[in-house]
């Protein structure tokens, strides 16, 4: 039999070769799926849509994603100063870490795994509060959710209107009607079964005594508009100028490329990019984001072409942001932690 230690180093050993493993999968069936897309399209037909494209359009695309970033840092400066009493949680800070986060989290095939490296960069810099920052990011998240579906709803009304809205896009509908009735009741029920959760984790962890304190910070932490009496409008109108400028975004871009389509498409294509990106087959925001992209534009008679080259540049202004602002983010934190540390 094998010794306890050799036991659990095995056990670590297998646990990294199937993260791996999956990391793996994962990158391949990304890779796979924008190949086929390409393959089936035409490289060259892509390539030429997209070295044609105007400069000065896409560098106002850029701005407008990086502006969307901002309101993000900001909405989750306001959660960490709100839940963080113990200091000070001022906004450049934040700023630094959302946007190192993402440069860390950029070739990492989940939008997850950007979050865990915010949430990792947040509590080294608060020195602490993982719990809080985590469920700061949460809460950041279900405020983008809630927006965006709120936003494809109006944006889908838009659409009906002007007799502009295809029927395939029905289900997209009430996948935004279903997120917007169950987050909210996810959240009430939270806060009207606080205690009895809390309970339940007592007699089901009876033997980890901290476990129900580590739970019940946790869950502060995601109750911010209850328990710190934080205003909830504030953070949907920040939200709302984030999805706004990721709209923005996505008809600049297309603009570049001679493509001009109604607003309201962007709203809906916003929302269901934030979707489509929590499934883990995308690297960079390539893979399954750009078959989603060509599949819901080809309904607004965009050739596949067009809508390829729109998507691939999305993600090309993504690592840009990533790159520029990203690496310099990622930079200035990690000289601020050695001066902090010093």
């Amino acid at each position: 039999m094998l010794a306890p230690g050799f036991r659990r180093r095995d056990e670590d050993l297998k646990l990294i070769l199937s993260r791996n493993v999956k990391r793996t999968v994962r990158a391949v069936l990304a890779l796979g799926i924008v190949t086929w897309l390409a393959y089936r399209i035409g490289v060259s037909t892509v390539l030429d849509h997209i070295a044609r494209a105007d400069i000065a359009l896409l560098f106002a695309a850029t701005l407008a994603l990086a502006a969307d970033g901002v309101l993000k840092a900001w909405n989750w400066q306001q959660l960490l100063d709100a839940t963080v009493h113990d200091q000070s949680v001022r906004f450049l800070r934040v700023l630094r870490w959302h946007f190192a986060g993402g440069f860390l989290g950029a070739i990492v095939p989940s939008s997850a795994s950007t979050d865990a490296c915010r949430v990792y960069l947040g509590q080294k810099g608060l020195g602490g509060h993982a719990l809080t920052c985590a469920a700061s990011v949460v809460t950041v998240n279900g405020l983008g959710w809630f927006t965006g579906c709120a936003l494809g709803i109006v944006g889908m009304g838009l659409l009906s209107l002007h007799s502009e809205l295809p029927r395939l896009l029905g289900p997209a509908a009430v996948l935004f009607l279903f997120t917007l009735a169950v987050l909210p009741l996810l959240y009430a029920l939270l806060a009207a079964k606080r205690e009895a959760l809390l309970s339940a984790v007592d007699r089901i962890a009876h033997r980890w005594p901290g476990l129900r304190k580590s739970i019940g910070k946790f869950v502060d932490a995601l109750l911010v508009f209850e328990q710190a009496h934080v205003r909830f409008p504030t953070f949907l109108g920040i939200s709302t100028l984030g999805l706004l400028a990721q709209s923005g975004m996505y008809a600049l871009t297309a603009a570049a490329v001679g493509v001009d389509l109604p607003f309201g498409v962007w709203m809906v294509l916003a929302p269901l990019t934030r979707i489509v990106a929590l499934i883990p087959i995308s690297i960079a925001d390539l893979g399954l984001i750009q078959a989603a992209h060509v599949s819901v534009l080809t309904l607004f008679d965009v050739p596949p072409a067009q809508s390829f080259a729109i998507s691939t540049l999305f993600a090309l202004q993504g690592l840009l942001v990533h790159a520029t602002l990203g690496s310099t983010a990622f930079v200035w934190s990690s000289r601020a932690g050695k001066v902090a540390t010093g």
